[in-house]
């Protein structure tokens, strides 16, 4: 059995899932100040930070409280805390999913200020301790007596278990001085001094705003630097006594030092120091700085001067190239280069942020807008959004978080904008995190976000709301009867026979009533070509009226007195009683069916007829009334292939064309008028079948006609007895009802057997294979519309319909109208399944072996206008197996990506998923056996791994695609029995022998 890959740790978007382990109990619970301690894997350094702690003169007066947060720690460090730490009153034990020392701070920051009577955070490190009972105290008077979101203190040093003599004593008049400050944040920075900025000891007013900036090193340090840049005034300094005792061993902080990080981070923040400094001391205003630049209003523009690291040609390039459209919902401007580097220039005065709420319209206007232009703004938080004077909502944050768009980078904006807007979370509640879970089953715990994505991305595609309305017939034919008629030798394939002739027939114009007229013959029949089966027939019959495809079934009766009367009224004589000629034709259920009918006119055929249609628009009942209005004439013919294209004009002399037996419209009240007519009586029975009778009353009459002609868009086909077995296949059958014959057809009657009868091979460069069964008609047409819609149309189409009948799909070729001369249909008339279907259209339709095709299935559609041209582009680079994403409404927060290496130990590795698009040469390398069971059939489900999985392994240069969704695949939810005889499949195809060279 094939097992399921393993669950790895990969960077997803996820919130943190806070638990509390531990709460505080008693007058703690009220403390306005809480020690904030964050650690991963440390429980021996954490003891001592505890009990540094448990010491301070605040928590001993109950001012102060601790609360721990573990962000994911491997070991069981919880049972290695002793029983009168662990069980402090003081202490909060929180867990939590972070990610990173400083994504573990802001949490604590976070969940501060949530908690009510929290007032201040004192930092402490999980490797640092306390220097002394009183260092919290010290610095928690200053803000009893000032006015300020911030204290920093003093810091001791310890390298392993030694003090170091030399201390980082907070100054007053250095840290609050920018002139003295910026000089001194370059000494340590670049190594000209051992002192550092003491970060580590500081203690933050909640709701202040102020975070760690999620770097890999000096994260403390660009925090304090941003306090004391643009806060200096709200910060208050104590020298002494000293905060903290620092590790200098602590795991971070020796990684960041081996990997460069530590030294490249502080050499940026003394470049970074320098610059606001000098912006402060100009005639511009600061508006803030951050990771990659600094922002700046003079008296007209607004700037942001990025750092010399953070920006280069290349990325402007690509800048300028996504935000060149005015509708984006970002600042308009212009990119500037200087001997300093790049600035981005705009007018934009922005005035307000968002609150903790962000009005719901407001937030999906934001979405559609980079939805439709293709580009994402990844850095979703409150200080990155601004609404504009007209209450639009736009992102500030110019630079290289505004990507392409792709379908991961979309759902990220959405889940982090809908949490911060919505939800009203903090910023970092959901952000990218290590983790084994997978992506979509974490989101989907984000309240109400997949209603909401699922809304979004429907509404960006309103293809989805069309409906199709194909089926139904614009007129009722209020005075004209169908008349099929039938006998016992017709029953096989009977069904499919009439519904396909009703279903042809029936548009533009419906009529008023549709018969079947079964003749009870038992025979010998003239011309007998098969066994006869009435029951069989008229169980037929009975199903089509039951479903509606008929309306009524008419049986002749046999008694004399019907025969004689019925008789008397055509012939003037009731002395004959036989119901067929004496060749042994039928004739007296066919004119018993004549006095049936209400209507003024019937079209009446034999049930074999094959109809053709090459317009479905054509009203020929329209051309043929018109044609039968004079007076002399009693019928018209229904017409049959021909050469032109052009109308040929009803004619004929009287007598020179028989009423056309097998398929003509009669009007009946002339007829009526000239009744009785001659007909011969030869050994008691009538010489000459009705039509006859008929001719040779026209002949005689001089005056009365029958007419042949008309358009040529509608026609029909009749099969000789000899050539019946051959419509079995329902080839045939399809091909003349989408207009389709060969050329020795022309002109004729009667079928031609052996004109070669094939449907159309595509040799486009790029088909669409369009596979469906009992596809809804909105469905269908909103698939089509959606091919309609590609800015590039150079495609071609092979359309397999698997059985869902002629009652199903007879208007298809309407609606594959819009692609004349690029599709080829077929309608299968019995179920052969997806694997037969596919080797239909790879083997037999597809005549260039180089050509991509595309898989599509008929219920699902084409969310991007460019998905041809992207696909074109790609097989120019000589890709053979192309996939891009795909959306499903049932699970609208998973993501699709293949995995072409090795997938066959990954369950497919999504390598099943669509839009799948492979050129014929690679799908015709598949073994065969790789498609067919242990037991030799067709895998009947599970096709799409079947097929796409030795391609991926066989592919030699497979790419994916990812420039948003586009292809919508929408399925019912499979039934519990489906998904056992699925995974009883997948098991035997995944352990088919690897095909990977």
């Amino acid at each position: 059995m094939a097992l399921k890959e393993p669950l790895r740790y990969s960077e997803i978007l996820s919130p943190r899932n806070l638990i509390y382990l531990k709460s505080c109990e008693g007058y703690y619970q009220t403390a306005p100040l809480v020690i904030a301690i964050s650690h991963r894997n440390q429980p021996e350094l954490l003891i001592r930070a505890l009990k540094s702690a448990l010491q301070q003169s605040l928590i001993k007066r109950r001012v102060a409280q601790i609360v721990i947060l573990d962000d994911q720690s491997d070991c069981l460090w919880l049972k290695g805390l002793e029983d009168d730490v662990l069980h402090h009153p003081s202490i909060t034990i929180l867990e939590a999913n972070c990610g990173s020392p400083s994504k573990s701070r802001n949490m604590i920051l976070d969940w501060a200020d949530t908690q009510d009577n929290i007032s201040w955070v004192a930092r402490l490190d999980a490797d640092d301790e306390f220097f002394c009972s009183k260092s919290l105290e010290a610095l928690y008077i200053k803000t009893q007596n000032e006015q300020i979101i911030a204290v920093v203190g003093s810091n001791a040093l310890r390298k392993k278990r030694d003090i170091l003599p030399d201390k980082n004593i907070a100054s007053t008049e250095v840290l609050l001085n920018p002139n003295r400050l910026v000089p001194f944040v370059d000494g340590f920075c670049n190594g000209h001094q051992q002192q550092e900025l003491p970060s580590c000891n500081l203690l933050l007013k909640t709701h202040s705003g102020i975070r760690y900036p999620d770097i890999r090193s000096a994260e403390d340090h660009w925090l304090l630097l941003r306090l004391l840049l643009l806060h200096a005034d709200n910060v208050s300094v104590v020298p002494h006594p000293l905060y903290s005792i620092y590790s200098l061993d602590g795991k971070s902080t020796s990684a960041n030092k081996s990997g460069g990080d530590w030294n490249s981070s502080r050499k940026k923040l003394a470049w970074v120091a320098d610059k606001v400094q000098k912006i402060q001391l100009s005639k511009n205003k600061l508006l803030g700085f951050g990771m990659e630049g600094v922002v700046y209003r003079n008296k007209v523009h607004t700037i942001k001067e990025f750092y010399p690291w953070a920006m280069n040609d290349n990325e402007v390039s690509r800048l300028r190239a996504i935000m060149n459209n005015k509708s984006l919902p970002i600042p308009a401007g212009k990119w500037r280069k200087t001997d300093k580097g790049w600035s981005f220039v705009c007018t934009y005065i922005y005035d307000q942020n968002p609150g903790q709420f962000i009005h719901r319209e407001k937030l999906i206007a934001f979405l559609e807008k980079l939805y439709r232009n293709q580009i994402v703004t990844l850095n979703i938080k409150r200080d990155n959004l601004m609404f504009t004077q007209t209450g639009e909502l736009h992102y500030i944050d110019i630079g290289k978080d505004i990507q392409v768009l792709t379908t991961s980078y979309f759902l990220d904006v959405c889940a982090r904008l809908y949490a911060i807007g919505i939800l009203g979370y903090s910023d970092e509640e959901i952000v990218r995190r290590k983790s084994k879970h997978r992506p979509d089953e974490v989101l989907t715990n984000i309240p109400g976000f997949s209603k909401f994505y699922h809304n979004l991305i429907k509404s960006l595609h309103p293809v989805n709301s069309i409906t199709c309305n194909s089926t139904k017939a614009s007129e009722l034919a209020a005075n004209i009867t169908l008349l099929i008629k039938a006998c016992a030798q017709d029953a096989r394939g009977f069904y499919q026979q009439i519904e396909h002739i009703v279903s042809h027939l029936s548009y533009p114009v419906r009529f008023k009533k549709k018969l079947i007229l079964i003749d009870d013959y038992p025979g010998p029949f003239l011309r007998q070509h098969t066994k006869y089966d009435l029951e069989s027939l008229l169980n037929q019959a009975a199903e089509l009226k039951n479903n509606r495809i008929v309306d009524e079934i008419l049986l002749a009766p046999n008694s004399p007195i019907s025969i004689e009367e019925t008789y008397q009224k055509w012939f003037g004589t009731g002395e004959v009683i036989h119901t067929h000629t004496s060749s042994n034709a039928p004739l007296y259920p066919h004119i018993w069916a004549f006095s049936r009918i209400d209507t003024r006119y019937v079209l009446q055929c034999d049930c074999d007829v094959l109809i053709g249609r090459k317009d479905l628009h054509h009203d020929f009942l329209h051309d043929m009334l018109n044609a039968i209005k004079p007076e002399p004439a009693l019928c018209v013919g229904f017409n049959i292939p021909k050469a032109t294209h052009e109308f040929s004009a009803y004619h004929g002399e009287p007598g020179q064309f028989a009423p056309e037996v097998r398929f003509g419209l009669l009007d009946m009240e002339k007829i009526k008028k000239v009744l009785p007519i001659t007909n011969p009586v030869v050994s008691g029975q009538f010489q000459l079948t009705w039509h006859r009778s008929l001719q040779r009353f026209q002949h005689k009459s001089r005056f009365y006609t029958s007419l042949r002609g008309g358009d040529p868009d509608s026609f029909y086909i009749h099969p000789c007895n000899t050539d019946k077995s051959l419509l079995v296949s329902g080839i045939i059958r399809d091909l003349i009802s989408q207009g389709l014959y060969p050329e020795h057809q022309n002109e004729k009657f009667d079928l031609v057997a052996d004109a070669g009868w094939h449907y159309p091979k595509r040799s486009e460069s790029v088909i669409f294979l369009m596979k469906g069964r009992f596809t809804p008609p909105g469905k269908y047409e909103r698939c089509l519309k959606s091919l309609e819609k590609q800015g590039c149309q150079d495609f071609g189409l092979i359309v397999i319909d698997d059985a869902s009948g002629v009652s199903h799909t007879w208007h298809y070729p309407k609606q594959l109208a819009r692609f004349e001369g690029r599709y080829t249909l077929v309608r299968n008339n019995q179920h052969k399944g997806h694997i037969h279907n596919f080797l239909t259209a790879a083997d037999e339709l597809c005549g260039n072996p180089e050509s991509l095709i595309i898989v599509l299935d008929q219920d699902d559609f084409l969310m991007q206008e460019t998905i041809v041209e992207q696909l074109k582009n790609a097989k120019l680079k000589g890709h053979d197996l192309i996939q891009l994403p795909m959306f499903r409404p049932n699970k609208p927060l998973k993501l699709y990506r293949p995995d072409y290496e090795n997938p066959r130990n990954k369950r497919g590795g999504n390598t099943w998923a669509h839009l799948r698009a492979f050129s014929k040469k690679l799908f015709d390398k598949i073994p065969l056996d790789y498609l067919q069971r242990s037991d030799g059939h067709w895998f009947d489900t599970a096709t799409d791994y079947a097929t796409m999985l030795p391609m991926a392994e066989l592919a030699e240069n497979p790419i994916f695609l990812d420039s948003g969704y586009a292809y919508w695949h929408e399925r019912e939810a499979y039934s519990s029995q489906h998904k056992e005889k699925q995974k009883i499949l997948l098991d035997e195809i995944m352990i088919k022998s690897s095909l990977l060279p």
